[in-house]
């Protein structure tokens, strides 16, 4: 409808739009006239008001609406604080929202002829003259308003109920880890206990008792300071440290969301890949939990041994070649070399038992995905957040724009890259071998000065 139009329709502060076959209140065209307070929609086909009604014409004071087609009313009808008389006859009305109890200065209201809720019904009357209109207008804002009392009251007590329901899950949850805790440190404690020697108890020498251990003196102040100031180092060092491992894992979650993605963040994209990312997760805890089966760990500590074995041993025999026997040296290192690693397999074994026995690989997994899904939650509410944001959008057609010209750049410094590396490799494939010889020359020489030292010190 046209501006001009509804200019010839207004006469002072009333907008009359009755009786002109209406199906949607022409809002912007309305608010274009500040002038109009009051206004008459009365007699037309609307069937329901638009969501910028109250919000564009919060200045009105006065609106009929009768003999329409209203089904409902909009959500945030409260924005018409001005409003003073509002005219609802024959539509087809059932309820109000509850936000309707904040129209403070509502004065006149009229529902008649619609199939109101008994409740609704009771409240608002027959409003046959001005008298019951007013009262009619009293009597549905506290009628909504406790309405609204009511719904606040049962949400408080459906949040009471869950937050109950919560705790009690987690002092299950708590009282579950605590009884396998107490359990683990049970075993522990007994497997420890057999594998212990006895102790031996001292005793006394010559009638004379154990000379009782010294009292180490306090530390002073001084070195109280100095390690109050170490420790504060060490703390904003660490915390640090966490900040760069906590940018770094944001930085490859990014990362690995674009490459999951494609580059497409709608929602789609943002779903498939999501699919995706848990199908890999589930293929990866598969393939730990396999790859931690006591065979798999035989063959792969067999097969790493023997490389290591097969390594050092022709290491050592190019060493050998230069310096003679070693043995006299090396085999007390060996020996202890060996011993150490004896331990290190103990342990090692020891670990692997106690992850095998105590770690719940599968409650570790649906924590992954848990969290999985609440960061895929997240990351859509975000998506859909910056969608809506313009100036972020127009950033991105700009990225998007002149994505040819930043590859177009990065290509061309990969080729630059690219050609000095070959540079490089043909420099080292033509003086390599020279200055090869040069080193083995001089380390030869290194090594037999070293042996004659070694030599010369046994003697």
């Amino acid at each position: 409808m046209a501006k001009n139009n509804l200019r010839d329709k207004l006469d002072g502060d009333e907008l009359d739009l009755s009786m002109m076959s209406l199906t949607e209140v022409p809002v912007k065209d309305i608010a274009a006239l500040p002038r109009a307070t009051k206004i008459d929609l009365s007699n037309n086909q609307l069937t329901i008001l638009p969501s910028n009604f109250a919000t564009a014409l919060s200045n009105i004071t006065r609106v009929d609406l009768s003999s329409n087609k209203l089904k409902e009313l909009p959500s945030n009808i409260n924005h018409l604080q001005n409003l003073q008389y509002l005219d609802l006859y024959n539509n087809q009305l059932t309820d109000l929202p509850v936000t309707f109890c904040q129209l403070r200065r509502l004065k006149w209201l009229d529902l008649k002829g619609n199939n109101l809720n008994p409740a609704l019904r009771k409240a608002a009357g027959d409003c046959l003259n001005k008298k019951e209109c007013e009262a009619a207008a009293r009597n549905v804002i506290a009628h909504l308003k406790q309405r609204q009392a009511q719904m606040e009251n049962e949400r408080l007590q459906r949040l009471k109920r869950e937050e109950e329901m919560e705790a009690a899950r987690q002092r299950a949850e708590e009282e579950k880890q605590a009884k396998k805790r107490a359990e683990r440190k049970a075993a522990k404690e007994k497997k420890k206990a057999e594998q212990a020697p006895p102790t031996k108890v001292k005793a006394e020498v010559n009638g004379r008792a154990p000379v009782p251990q010294k009292i180490a003196a306090p530390k002073s102040s001084n070195k109280k300071e100095k390690k109050k100031s170490k420790q504060a180092t060490r703390s904003s060092f660490l915390g640090w440290l966490n900040l760069l491992l906590l940018v770094c894992l944001m930085g490859t979650l990014a990362g690995g969301v674009y490459l999951y993605t494609d580059g497409d963040f709608s929602q789609k994209g943002l779903n498939a890949a999501f699919t995706k990312m848990l199908e890999n997760s589930q293929k990866l805890a598969d393939l730990t939990a396999e790859a931690f089966q006591p065979e798999n760990l035989k063959m792969t500590a067999q097969t790493v041994g023997k490389n290591i074995a097969e390594t050092s041993a022709a290491a050592w025999a190019t060493l050998e070649e230069y310096t003679g026997d070693l043995s006299v040296y090396t085999t007390p290192v060996i020996n202890i070399t060996t011993e150490v690693l004896n331990w290190l397999k103990a342990k090692s074994v020891l670990c692997y038992d106690w992850i095998c026995n105590n770690v719940d690989w599968a409650y570790i997994v649906e924590i992954m995905k848990s969290a999985m899904n609440f960061l895929h939650e997240q990351w859509l509410f975000v998506c859909e957040e910056l969608s809506k944001n313009k100036a972020f959008m127009s950033g991105v057609e700009t990225i998007r724009t002149h994505a040819a010209s930043v590859l177009e750049f990065l290509t061309i410094l990969w080729a630059s890259v690219c050609k000095q590396l070959g540079i490089v490799v043909e420099y080292i494939q033509e003086e390599g071998p020279g200055i090869l010889a040069t080193v083995k020359e001089q380390a030869t020489g290194a090594l037999h000065a070293a042996k004659q030292s070694l030599e010369g010190l046994v003697k």
